[in-house]
């Protein structure tokens, strides 16, 4: 029983000396019910509504790999013959004008050009770019200082 006074006049105690405190969490704990119920409802709505556009999205991926899928089908599929390129097969195009050459002798071809240029000194590549403040002729020795 003395446990039981202790506790009760804890509680007045805190009452007194916290009454605004107390007054919300008595409100909270009788008006709680009702507003959580209408708040678990909005939230339920929101969850709904967030997973119908889940699920359109899925749909409209679904529909759109469908089209591809059937696209390449249509096409002939792959880089053969009718490739969805549209260009017999290359997917870059005509970008090289390789002119109907395999890989292996374009290669070899614009490596003998390479070889040429080299051998006779040819056209060495210019560098657009300005010239720095610092001439890159001049050396300047220091000594390294540990």
């Amino acid at each position: 029983m003395g446990y039981l006074k202790i506790a009760l006049y804890w509680l007045l105690a805190f009452i007194e000396r916290h009454p605004m405190f107390c007054l919300i969490m008595l409100l909270l704990a009788i008006f709680t019910p009702f507003v959580f119920k209408w708040i678990g409802w909005v939230l339920l709505g929101f969850l709904c509504l967030a997973l119908i556009g889940i699920l359109v999205v899925a749909l409209r991926f679904r529909k759109m790999k469908r089209q591809m899928e059937e696209q390449m089908r249509n096409a002939g599929g792959g880089f053969g013959g009718g490739s969805p390129f549209g260009n017999g097969g290359s997917p870059f195009g005509d970008m090289g004008a390789t002119g109907g050459m395999t890989l292996e002798e374009f290669v070899r071809r614009m490596q003998e050009e390479a070889d040429a240029r080299q051998r006779q000194g040819g056209p060495k590549p210019q560098n657009d770019n300005k010239k720095s403040d610092v001439d890159s002729t001049e050396y300047v020795e220091f000594e390294e200082v540990e």
